[in-house]
Formats: structure tokens, sequence, C-alpha cells
């Protein structure tokens, strides 16, 4: 009997729904379904089983998805439903993997997938399909006997190549991922901890082949996901570029690209650069074959103090020489910031404010942020500084000045709703290990 995957198909995690689907779509037996919203989710999944079918209805979730208008309300009464129906729930993505305890308890999901899901999701699915035990797959957090948690254990990071990024075959696409995983280990970040601190990198061959589906099937924009986009090719942490690796990369795309009329964008949304990876080397190469006009830098505070207070491995001089740089090659940079960050006093956040004044000065914009605390990363449990009203008004009059934007307003009530699912218990301190 055919075991039927009905996935919510949100906006905010389509990228990793993407690749899970990729993984489980093409499998013998298995029948894929994504539906657009909650509704959409329990009405499928309600159809899949009056027709006598095995159900499986998957989640991903962020945790700024329950943060928002009540919907960790709505999300715990459709486990419900559900599971009523007779569906296996499941859920995966950042939050069920920085906090797998939380998630099952409160909402009452079968099963949380933690970390990259690929392999694991896979081996899940077809036990369910053959009959059998589905719980032996390692990634999988699940509880038992009146609530006992159960984590299987890290499960061995993917290759990409091995790896589909998104069911092309339906004519489903997005940024290709060309590398997973950072070194670095930013503190308020999750990527290091749920991806690892190694760099994995899909091959040219791979990422031109994907290229090519796309372009074939009237796409014209390319962009790739990457957490540094400079960091293609290198195998750890450093200030030196993998220059060869990244302009075979640019110049095999670009070359298919050019012959349906298309574009290649690099150092824009999803791929920004770390500051310290910008010289003028890099910005000859990327000048030969990107079409976007700006590079997103990732700079996050101007306070020396606190970008080692978090991690952050590069300085505020480094930012400033990566936005002279990118000016200088004709490029319009623009700057992440983020406020908030527990811990940052007073001084701290002149300093980014000061550093923000610069960018405007030097002729870049500045794309504005709040810290929002994220389960499974070192500052998941912490909640953030109050950003004065004078440093709000400073922040305000660049953005009104048209040289910053961002969502860091409506960041900052997210960020204070996640506490507040702290105190409610419906994120819990982390049990795996």
């Amino acid at each position: 009997m055919a075991v039927h995957l009905v996935f919510l198909y949100d906006k905010n995690v389509k990228y990793s729904v993407n690749a899970v689907v990729a993984s489980i779509d093409r499998l013998e037996g298995i029948r894929v379904h994504l539906a657009k919203g909650i509704e959409d989710l329990v009405t499928v999944s309600s159809t899949v089983r009056s027709r006598g079918f095995k159900c499986i209805s998957a989640i991903s979730l962020l945790t700024t998805m329950l943060a928002s208008n009540g919907f960790y309300e709505v999300l715990k009464s459709t486990v419900n439903k559900l599971k009523n129906m007779g569906c296996i729930t499941v859920c995966g993505g950042p939050h069920p993997s920085g906090d797998p305890l939380g998630t099952l308890s409160f909402f009452n999901f079968d099963y949380a997938f933690v970390g990259e899901a690929e392999e694991s999701f896979k081996e899940f699915v077809l036990a369910v399909r053959d009959g059998l035990d589905p719980r032996s797959s390692k990634g999988l957090a699940y509880l038992e006997n009146g609530g006992k948690f159960v984590y299987t254990g890290r499960r061995k990071p993917i290759s990409l190549d091995d790896h589909d990024p998104f069911p092309y075959w339906r004519g489903i696409f997005g940024p290709v991922e060309i590398t997973r995983g950072c070194p670095y280990g930013c503190f308020y970040c999750q990527v290091s901890y749920i991806h690892g601190f190694q760099y994995r990198h899909r091959s040219v061959d791979k990422i031109v082949f994907y290229v090519e589906e796309y372009m074939k099937r009237g796409g014209r924009d390319v962009r790739f996901l990457s957490p540094d986009s400079l960091a293609y090719g290198a195998r750890s942490a450093t200030r030196e570029v993998n220059i060869g690796s990244v302009e075979e990369l640019l110049s095999n795309v670009r070359s298919i690209v050019e012959k349906h009329g298309g574009r290649v964008f690099l150092g824009s949304f999803p791929s920004e650069v770390r500051p310290e990876h910008v010289t003028s080397e890099v910005m000859r190469v990327l000048k030969k074959y990107i079409s976007n006009k700006a590079i997103i830098v990732g700079a996050q505070s101007g306070s020396q103090r606190l970008l080692k207070a978090i991690k952050r491995q590069h300085s505020v001089d480094d930012v400033v020489n990566a936005v002279k740089t990118i000016r200088e090659w004709g490029f319009v940079p623009v700057v992440d910031l983020i406020v908030g960050f527990p811990g940052e006093n007073p001084e701290d956040m002149d300093s980014t404010i000061e550093l923000a004044k610069k960018v405007v000065e030097l002729g870049g914009k500045v794309h504005l942020h709040h810290y929002i605390p994220l389960p499974g990363s070192p500052l998941g449990t912490r909640p953030p500084s109050t950003v004065p009203q004078r440093a709000k008004k400073e922040l305000s009059r660049i953005v009104g000045m048209g040289k910053g934007y961002g969502n860091w307003i409506q960041q900052e009530k997210l960020a204070w709703s996640i506490v507040e699912l702290h105190r409610r218990g419906v994120i819990l301190p982390s049990t795996r290990s």
C-alpha cells in the first residue's frame, strides 16, 4: 500500500522542504503532496486517510513561525486533529533541531527530525512503507513510556552531491545550495550547530546540472544558498578565499546562463559574504560574472567587544575595508547589523550606530536586524537586551534617509514573543547531546 506524505509547504521553509521532498519524491510506493497552508494540510491528510492510505503529515518549523500571531496554538490543535485521523505526525527544521524535547512535549508530534533530514527521513518513510519500526534511524527524537525523551543520535553529515537541492522534475526550483555547514559557530546562529562546523560543497558539475535544468524550464536569475558564498572551495575557517574555486563556479554557471539570456547573482540574498573575504582580487572576479549591483556583508555589530563575545572572528576594521573595496569596484555595499544582543551595553550600541553612519558616509547602506533567540544556539536561551529609544531614533533616521532598511522593529516584537514562549514552556532547553 502506498504511503502518502503531506508537507506543509510554507514560504518560510520551502528551501528545506524542497530538499527533503527531493530525497523521497521518486521512491516506489511513495506519494508526495504539498499543502499551501494549515487548513490545506488537514484537508489533504483527511482525504488520504478516507481512502485507506497510510499518511505522514510533515511540518518544518522555524522558531519565528511559532511566535507569529498565535501560530503555536493553531499548530498544537492541528497536530491533534491529524493524530485523531490516524496520521503519523512529524516535524523537522531549525526549531525542532534546536528544541526537540519542547517541540515533542508541547505539540504532541509523534517524531521530530533533528538536523539535516534527507537521509533520516528517507529511511523513516521506507520503514513505514514496509511495515518496519521507523525508530531505528539516527537523527530522530520521540517520546515513549509516558514522556521519556529518546534521541537516536547525531547522523553523519550528508554529501551534497548525493542529494538534489529541489525536486526539479516537478518544476520546483530555488537557489542552488552550494555550501552547507560553517566553521565559525557564531553564538547567535543555528547553522553550525545544526549542520556542523565543517564546510561541505556541492561540486561545480552538479551545480551546473541544476542551473541547466532551471534555465531549460524558463528560469532567468540564478542564485545560490550558502552561509558565506566566498567560502566556496574552502575547507575550514580562513581569511583566504579560494579564488580558483569561486571563479570556476561562476565561469561555468555564467556560460550556461548566458545562452538563455539569464543572470547570475552571488553575494546577494541568500548568499552574503564575510567582510574579511572581500579583497580587490575577489571583487575583480565577481565583477566579471555577477549581475547584482549590491554585495551584502555580514558585519552584525560595530562593537569590537561584542564581535568577540559572539564569536564573529572578524574586526570592525574588516567591515570598513570591505565597504571601501566594494565601492571601489562599482558595487553598493549593504551591511547587515543586528541590535539587541544579550549583554549589549550602551557603548556597544553607540559603536554599531557609528559603524552604520560610516557605511552610509562611504556610499553604502545598512540592513538592520534585531537579535532573535534561536534554540540550539549558545545564546538561544538568553533574552535580548533593550534597545534604547535614543538608538532607535538614530537608526530610524538612517532608514528615513533611504540608507537603511529591514524588519528590525517587527523582529524585536518576535524576539520578546519567543521569550514568552520560553516562559510558557512551549520552548525548553535542549536535551540532546
